[in-house]
């Protein structure tokens, strides 16, 4: 039996990870440009939609953005996986970060450890999104490789392990500047798995 690695119809799937990148970027300046004293090369991400931000309604709709772009990419190339990985970053967004005196200098540093239950599972949520997303890809490039498409299959290793590395913050960067590379190396990823080229679209299962 074989089953089609690429959906159908791809147009809406397509656009699903344009929207939900481009958006995802805008409401995230949107959200900095409202936080006093919100520096995005110091601080993360998450805050913006964190319980204490000034307007975390722009940060919530980031994370509903990232979640649209990941969802379509499911879609795309039919991974449970990555659906899987969409509920985690659900997850993370239910679960906000506290960010008390508001979204600047919350959590903002290398190898920060929650102090409450809610930002603890914020946590275990993110660390669950990137496991699901490289297993996801990790899975792909399996596929790829059943019905030899082997630089399909290269490609799809390096979205697994590129962004994989990214997240252990390797880089001698600012925490915001490491997060935001983390970030785009994953949507860029998406992107790819968006405009994914037919070729051979079928594995025996």
């Amino acid at each position: 039996m074989t089953a089609s690695i690429l959906s159908a119809r791809p147009l809406g799937a397509q656009l699903g990870v344009v929207l939900g990148v481009v958006g995802f970027w805008a409401f995230a300046g949107v959200g900095a440009d409202r936080q006093p004293g919100y520096d995005p090369a110091t601080d993360y991400l998450s805050s913006l939609a964190g319980r204490g931000a000034v307007e975390p309604g722009w940060g919530l709709a980031m994370l509903a953005s990232a979640i649209v772009a990941v969802l379509a990419a499911a879609l795309r190339v039919r991974s449970p996986l990555l659906v899987v990985a969409a509920v985690s970053l659900t997850v993370a967004g239910v679960f906000r970060v506290d960010c008390p005196a508001g979204a600047a200098g919350c959590n903002a540093g290398p190898l920060v450890v929650e102090p409450g239950v809610t930002g603890q599972v914020h946590s275990a949520a993110v660390v669950g999104y990137q496991v699901f997303f490289s297993a996801a890809m990790l899975h792909l490039a399996w596929r790829c490789r059943q019905v030899g498409r082997c630089r399909a299959a290269v490609a799809a290793l390096a979205g697994a392990l590129v962004p994989l590395v990214l997240a252990g913050d390797p880089l001698p960067l600012d925490p915001g500047v490491s997060q935001r590379l983390w970030v785009a190396s994953g949507q860029a990823v998406l992107l790819m798995l968006a405009f994914w080229p037919a070729g051979r679209a079928t594995v025996a299962e």
